[in-house]
């Protein structure tokens, strides 16, 4: 459907709608004037008959000879033709007298009153629909007293036909309206649409033509509309230009990536072999620190190469040390993780630093909560991780003199958060931006692997580490893990009461901090 076609329908049915709304309207009202005005009437007629009526009936019904005299009032109503029915009924809205010129009969009613029923605002519409005429009535009065009433009934003819007489009338002028309309619109359309067909013609040119542009028409919306066609004409053949370039440049960064992913392709193989290098070589050192051992043990203290021994001994054990580390960061095993409690691992790890926790006068805090979930978890990784994060805790302390160490576990939403914490001298902010890092480290002494490794034991477990530290403040590393998935034979079983905690050598439960890098 075209856009011309569009408005057309679209401004069609506003004229369609709006005619036939105010066409409905005015009947609407017409209608209700013109039952009111039957109503009343009606209530006329039947005043004048009540008068008449009013000397034949009384509060306890008809007076003797009545019937004759009220039948000849009822047909005196009946004779116009208006009315289908005339009737009167008694004080409890019984019928006293009928006339009906139909085959439907006189109904009872309510008790009669002065006062008139007021119509529904829907029900003089309803009346057009089914075949339902306008009573009105009037009381019948005697010395005051309201002893009865009589009812007239039009005809349906009589309450639609003025409204049908307005129908036509209103139908004939609203479809002159609408014709005119329709032509009237047609015009304007073809009139608006014509710019636009030139401009959706241009739009098409615009991809396959640069720097297409068209002259304004004189109308100021569509003006605009074409100027802005133009402007947006220019900035396509400069986004042209513009992406051109950006796609020389891409190209040569995609050259340049691959060339770099092919470098690190190289380096990791590169890497592989260093790594066998270094497992070869610490072979040999280690064969080395055995002989050197020996002979250390064997040379008496008092010869001059005793320190040369020691000194080859002990540098030997450190390069030693450092390609185990190596081998262990560069090897990283898969971790092979079962459901099982997290409490022990911590308090292992807690507990096997406790001979260098006492000679550096650092006391120990652990602190467990109770009820917590299981984890999926290699053991073995991870109680290397936590004792990494203790002794590097341990260090950091030892060169203050002392300080404590807080180990806590507690829950943390659906898994575990493990806090190793330190009292000791902190690390400013460049260092804690780097402190995760393989071989970055603040010890004369250190490898600057441990805390890489600790970050790839607790990665591997679907964990995260982070760490909170500032400078004289203490640091504080958290270890937070998934908690284990629930398996539904165990879930219908019931839980399984956790081992009970391993004896411990000082402290209660606590949180976890470390000051220092490895």
């Amino acid at each position: 459907m075209t856009l011309r076609l569009k408005l057309f329908v679209l401004i069609a049915g506003v004229i369609i709608f709006a005619m036939s709304g105010v066409t409905a309207v005015a009947l609407w009202r017409e209608v209700q004037r013109g039952q009111e005005l039957l109503r009343r009437e009606g209530a006329a007629l039947a005043a004048t008959a009540a008068a008449e009526a009013s000397r034949w009936v009384g509060p306890d019904g008809l007076a003797p000879g009545a019937g004759p005299a009220l039948d000849v009032v009822l047909e005196g109503l009946t004779r116009s033709g208006q009315l289908d029915r005339a009737w009167i009924v008694g004080r409890s809205g019984k019928v006293l007298a009928c006339r009906s010129l139909t085959d439907e009969g006189c109904p009872d009613g309510a008790p009669p009153s002065e006062f008139r029923a007021v119509d529904l605002p829907m029900q003089a519409l309803l009346r057009l629909v089914h075949p339902e005429g306008i009573v009105a009535s009037a009381p019948v009065l005697r010395d005051g007293v309201v002893v009865g009433a009589v009812l007239v009934d039009f005809t349906h003819e009589e309450v639609v036909g003025a409204a049908r007489e307005l129908a036509w009338g209103a139908s004939v002028v609203a479809f002159f309206w609408i014709v005119l309309g329709h032509v009237l619109t047609a015009i304007f359309i073809r009139q608006v649409t014509r710019p636009l067909v030139r401009l959706s013609q241009a739009a098409e040119h615009l991809a396959e033509e640069r720097g297409v542009q068209l002259d304004p028409p004189e109308d100021r919306e569509l003006a605009e509309l074409v100027r802005a066609f133009n402007h947006m004409s220019t900035r396509l053949e400069e986004r042209r230009t513009e992406n051109q370039r950006l796609i020389t440049e891409l190209e040569a960064r995609v050259a340049q990536k691959t060339r770099e992913v092919l470098r690190a392709d190289r380096l990791a193989t590169l890497g592989g072999i260093a790594a066998g290098f270094a497992h070869e070589i610490g072979n040999s050192l280690n064969v080395i620190r055995g002989f050197s051992t020996v002979a250390a043990r064997e040379v008496s203290a008092e010869s001059p190469v005793k320190d040369d021994v020691e000194a080859i001994r002990r540098e030997v054990g450190r390069a030693a040390s450092l390609i185990e580390r190596f081998l262990v960061f560069a090897r990283a095993r898969s971790a092979h993780p079962h459901a099982q409690p997290i409490e022990p691992v911590v308090r292992e790890a807690a507990e096997v630093v406790g001979p260098a926790a006492a000679q550096a006068k650092v006391d120990r805090v652990v602190e467990m909560e109770d009820g917590l979930p299981l984890v999926d978890a290699d053991a073995e990784l991870l109680r290397q991780a936590f004792l990494n994060l203790c002794v590097n805790a341990i260090q950091a302390m030892q060169e203050q003199g002392g300080g404590r160490l807080g180990v806590r576990v507690r829950r943390e939403g659906d898994g575990v958060l493990v806090e190793v914490s330190d009292n000791g001298p902190g690390m400013d902010a460049a260092t804690r931006a780097h402190v995760f890092e393989p071989f970055f480290t603040t010890k004369a002494t250190g490898t600057g692997l441990g805390l890489a490794i600790v970050r790839q034991a607790v990665e591997a477990h679907g964990g995260t580490i982070e760490v909170e530290t500032a400078p004289g403040a203490g640091t504080t590393f958290r270890v937070w893990l998934p908690g284990a998935a629930p398996d539904p034979a165990q879930a219908e079983a019931g839980p399984r009461p956790l081992p009970s905690p391993a004896p411990r050598g000082d402290g209660d439960p606590g949180t976890r901090k470390a000051g220092g890098t490895a």
